[in-house]
């Protein structure tokens, strides 16, 4: 079984094929965990949030038709919720796991109502969420803004170090018999015709799967085509930021509930780390990327006018990473086997890619091991990738 991708998705997947004594090779064209699983903010998200809510669902003139897609996704984030509160116990290792809770704050009477309404339908697909007023919420976090109107709170959402776990996954994986080759650029694929075997050209020499998981998370549509087979996978560069060390006054996953885009948390150092999906730049011909001075001033700028305590303090780094969507209603992304090109499986997710990592690449595992998910995974399946706008 050949695996390629070395973030959390891949390394977990990894790990869960070894742990059933499926042998495995992961290649990573890099470094470990050096993109978009070690440069993400680290954010466990579980409630929908608010913006895309308004737009997909109450806005969208097809959202009752949607209605079974959408209620499959959401249902689909009790797990994480339950696997990253059990994770450094299962990994042997500190992760950085806080679960903290998460505040969905409000700035505007017409935000407030998007997530009132959020939380009702939240309800029905067994997402633990409720709407707190400025003074219940508060009272979880003192060090909020007070012109703040609310929030949608989440008890199951925290953060965790995004530069330890695809890394604790990969240890275990080999621990459990898994091979790891770095440094490995997939070249070509090609299926075989009478041992339906691939011959997969690297930069460090050919390899024959009679397998293949492709987790290669902004690289994945890239790689698909290199079989002939194209999906809807859009990649996006994006920033994060992190503060000086200050005494805790956050203990709770932050997010706007605004079409300005702020996830925020203080990390168990005292460092703020600041993010939300504002843009950055790819470098032409490079794969690397640069921070938008104007992503950093809007970006900051939310973040302390959501917390003030902020404005006194200083930043000190930014950098950037790519993420992956796969279509604008989907939440998660595409699992799935394309059994026309021999026995070559797809994972990858859509912008949460940290938060599902462990739950999706033990679903591909599944997948691949035993023919099929612990979790409905049919709407995500490759044949449902190119959906109607």
């Amino acid at each position: 079984m050949l695996v390629i991708g070395g973030g959390v998705v891949g390394c977990a997947a990894a790990y869960h094929l070894a742990q059933r004594k499926v042998e495995v090779l992961l290649v990573e064209r890099g470094d470990l965990n050096r993109e978009a699983s070690g440069a993400n903010a680290g954010s466990l998200h579980i409630q929908i949030h608010a913006a895309h809510f308004r737009v997909q669902y109450l806005e969208h003139p097809r959202a009752a038709e949607r209605a079974d897609f959408f209620r499959a996704s959401n249902r689909l984030f009790v797990e994480p919720a339950r696997v990253w509160s059990q994770l450094e116990t299962e990994l042997q290792t500190d992760l950085g796991v806080r679960i903290g809770g998460g505040l969905m704050v409000a700035e505007s009477a017409a935000e407030l109502a998007v997530v009132e309404a959020k939380v009702r339908y939240e309800h029905t697909v067994g997402l633990p969420t409720r709407v707190v007023s400025t003074a219940e919420m508060l009272a979880l976090a003192p060090a909020l803004s007070p012109a703040l109107l609310g929030a949608s709170y989440c008890p199951n959402e925290g953060f965790a170090n995004p530069l330890l776990v695809a890394p604790a996954f990969m240890r275990r994986a080999r621990a459990c018999g898994a091979r790891l080759k770095l440094r490995t650029r997939v070249e070509g694929i090609e299926p075989g015709l009478r041992d339906r075997r691939f011959l997969v050209r690297t930069s460090a020499g050919p390899i024959l799967a009679r397998r293949i998981v492709v987790a290669a998370g902004a690289q994945t549509r890239q790689l698909c085509r290199l079989v002939g087979l194209d999906l809807p996978i859009l990649t996006h560069p994006i920033m994060v930021m992190s503060t000086e060390k200050r005494p805790a006054v956050l203990s709770q996953l932050i997010q706007h509930a605004g079409t300005r885009p702020l996830t925020l948390r203080q990390t168990q150092y005292g460092t703020f780390v600041i993010g939300g999906g504002w843009p950055a730049s790819e470098i032409p011909g490079q794969a690397r990327f640069s921070v938008e001075r104007q992503s950093i001033a809007a970006n900051a700028a939310v973040a302390a006018e959501v917390l003030p305590a902020l404005r006194a303090v200083r930043l000190t780094r930014a950098w950037a990473g790519m993420t992956t969507t796969v279509a604008r209603k989907n939440r998660v992304g595409l699992l799935g086997e394309d059994r026309q090109r021999g026995d070559l499986y797809v994972v990858v997710a859509s912008g949460l890619g940290f938060t599902l990592g462990p739950v999706l690449g033990r679903l591909m595992a599944e997948q691949v091991a035993d023919g099929g998910t612990s979790l409905p995974m049919e709407p995500f399946g490759l044949e449902h990738a190119w959906p109607a706008a």
